[in-house]
């Protein structure tokens, strides 16, 4: 037993409900591959059309394809142990071990991947959902008495769409949301069908892995406390902090930490000595609560004062009818810049109105912002379930 890779318990198995077409590869297949390369002495990368092999690295180490919500995708190396550190950690505080697991995502995605991981070496059931309607996705979670889930707040929003069918899927004990911001009342009507969960919300990246996680004591929009062996400065530079309640750039030190990135576009990494930023702004209260503002790569300004998308994008997502929504920069003559929202919608809304309640609550927004209704269909998402920035800016309105 080689205790710097993972493992494959005994008492794990991957359920896969819904067929799968014949030009794809189920996950325990993927997952399988994936361990005979490690085993193999190799380096297993994880990518949309399957799992290669890849030069050793001393250790044990595996690679993945991160979001690319920002532009190009790119390739990170991490060892084994930096998330088997933490499948202790989360057995520890939840007692995860033997329990049944649901994930609705691709491997391609970290928090599947993540999760799928974690439940084979922890000795669980995985039941892959990912292509199940979301009615058949809930008459599942509470057929077979699914007790963990980890889901992304799309995911989770897409399948509470179905939840005027009165499901109650009281054995679920922890909901670990991942990937992005959560609104209050999402996780309220989730509590209205699993009154037994605990909804917990953690905040990392495809870089640090874990940063915090939240506890029923968290306050609202905050993302929680450090996680457990996690050192969170907020500054410029992690060796210049700001005061408590300020509003700076996020850095975090860690034993979770990814290794590289590895061969083009290497060289985006914001690294300082031997700690991490996953790139955004936040502020700290007193208890040491963080909360997240937004990506330090998708502010801009309109007319000299600055726009933070997620502000908006966080307004947007509370309002009955929007699934989700992603907002962008578009160039204006006079403006220089000017704010598009793209919503996905499962009601026809009144967009006049919900325009004007947005310049009204979010200066410095104006008569130039605009919102784009599309269904939810066409609303272009990564495999990690975030909206396409990208490909939104791109387009043309």
């Amino acid at each position: 037993m080689q205790h710097n890779l993972f493992e494959w318990n005994d008492n794990s198995s991957v359920i896969s409900p819904k067929p799968i077409s014949k030009d794809k590869t189920n996950i325990a297949k993927q997952l399988e591959l994936f361990f005979e390369i490690l085993y193999a002495g190799k380096t297993p990368r994880i990518n949309s059309d399957g799992v290669t092999s890849h030069e050793a690295v001393t250790g044990g180490s595996f690679q993945t394809i991160s979001g690319g919500s920002m532009g190009f995708p790119k390739v990170l190396e991490r060892t084994c142990i930096s998330w088997i550190l933490s499948f202790n950690t989360n057995d520890k505080n939840y007692n995860l071990s033997g329990s049944r697991v649901a994930l609705f995502g691709s491997l391609t995605h970290s928090l599947s991947l993540y999760g799928a991981l974690e439940a084979i070496f922890l000795g669980c059931e995985v039941h892959h959902l990912a292509g199940l309607s979301p009615s058949s996705q809930l008459e599942y979670l509470e057929n077979k008495k699914i007790e963990i889930l980890y889901v992304t707040p799309t995911q989770l929003r897409l399948m509470l769409s179905a939840k005027y069918q009165n499901y109650l899927i009281d054995s679920l004990r922890y909901v670990f949301i991942g990937g992005a911001s959560i609104e209050q009342n999402t996780l309220m009507e989730l509590s209205e069908i699993a009154p037994n969960a605990e909804l917990t919300q953690f905040y990392g990246s495809s870089e640090t892995s874990f940063i915090t996680i939240s506890d029923i004591l968290t306050p609202i929009k905050s993302v929680g406390k450090a996680y457990p062996g996690v050192e969170i400065v907020l500054g410029d530079r992690p060796d210049k902090p700001v005061s408590l309640g300020e509003t700076a750039r996020v850095w975090v030190r860690s034993p979770y930490l990814f290794s590289k990135y590895v061969g083009e576009n290497s060289f985006n990494l914001n690294r300082f000595s031997d700690w991490v930023s996953p790139g955004e702004l936040a502020k700290l209260d007193l208890d040491q609560n963080l909360f997240i503002l937004g990506r330090i790569d998708r502010v801009f300004k309109i007319k000299d004062q600055a726009i933070i998308p997620e502000e908006i994008e966080n307004y947007l997502i509370t309002k009955k009818g929007i699934l989700d929504v992603a907002v962008v920069k578009k160039n204006d003559v006079l403006r220089g810049n000017k704010a598009v929202a793209y919503i996905a919608t499962s009601e026809v809304l009144d967009i006049e109105k919900l325009k004007e309640e947005c310049i009204s609550s979010i200066p410095p927004l104006d008569g130039s912002f605009q919102i784009i209704e599309l269904s939810s269909g066409k609303f272009p998402l990564l495999p990690s379930g975030k909206p396409d920035i990208c490909k939104l800016q791109q387009w043309d309105i």
